[in-house]
């Protein structure tokens, strides 16, 4: 069931709120981040973000003894090797 909501200027752009309702319902909780887009037929669509990781975050657990050592494979057909 929809719910209906105001649009409130925030600085120079607009907000609504999410009724917390709904946002426990989708897993939002204050601080998440959301993707958010304009269809063609003027709906809004405001999506959960994936969490992107930044190569830092990626590589920050990494250290010498947990590298795994780059494996080839042999040759198996008549590849040229130079």
């Amino acid at each position: 069931m929809p719910v209906q909501v105001q649009i409130a200027k925030w600085g120079n752009s607009l907000g609504l709120r999410v009724p917390r309702d709904i946002a426990a319902r989708v897993g939002l909780t204050e601080g998440a981040r959301v993707d958010i887009e304009a269809s063609e037929d003027g709906r809004i669509i405001i999506t959960r973000s994936r969490r992107r990781f930044t190569l830092e975050e990626l590589l920050e657990g990494m250290t010498p003894d947990r590298e795994h050592s780059l494996e080839d494979d042999a040759p198996r057909g008549e590849e040229i090797i130079s």
